[in-house]
């Protein structure tokens, strides 16, 4: 009795395709990936199941295989998407560095501007919030947190204006 004989095709001969369709699946008539059991696919090639499962899908661990295709891709997925989203954050950053600096250069322009003239109070207090929003964004730009030693834009800028010790003052 040949394989004609009993209404199946040789499972030898497509073999290959077979374990190809299991463990990477096939794309549908709507365009979508579905993976198709072992039965399924005997039907579909018109092979013995019981052939095709126990000397190949059985023996070979197509599931196993199959699952472990299934998390390799997906951890290549996670990877380039983590690429990805690193990306987009470090040209945000990149943005917001360059942001933060034009306005801490325009803040400068203007305080000397008006060292010239009459400051009002309410001018300082702009512009010292001013470089403070521009020392926070542009340490939160270089990656550094802000909790990281407790130090706030008014503590950085207290030390801006405190003077220098007078070394001689300070020796008597």
């Amino acid at each position: 009795m040949t394989s004609s004989d009993n209404g199946y095709e040789n499972v030898d001969s497509v073999i290959d395709d077979i374990r190809q369709e299991f463990l990477f699946g096939t794309v549908d008539d709507s365009d979508n990936k579905q993976f198709l059991t072992v039965t399924q696919l005997a039907e579909k090639y018109n092979v013995s199941y019981n052939t095709l499962r126990q000397k190949y899908s059985a023996p070979e661990k197509w599931r196993e295989e199959r699952e472990d295709i299934r998390k390799k891709i997906q951890e290549k997925v996670n990877d380039k998407k983590t690429d990805h989203e690193a990306e987009k954050i470090v040209q945000i950053d990149s943005a917001y560095e360059n942001a933060f600096s034009k306005l801490r250069e325009l803040t400068v322009k203007s305080i000397d501007s008006k060292v010239a003239i009459k400051v009002q109070s309410y001018e300082l207090i702009n512009f010292a919030n001013t470089l403070i929003t521009c020392y926070e964004g542009e340490k939160v730009a270089h990656g550094e947190s802000l909790d990281q030693d407790n130090n706030s834009g008014w503590d950085a800028l207290e030390k801006a204006f405190e003077e220098p010790p007078d070394s001689e003052n300070e020796k008597c």
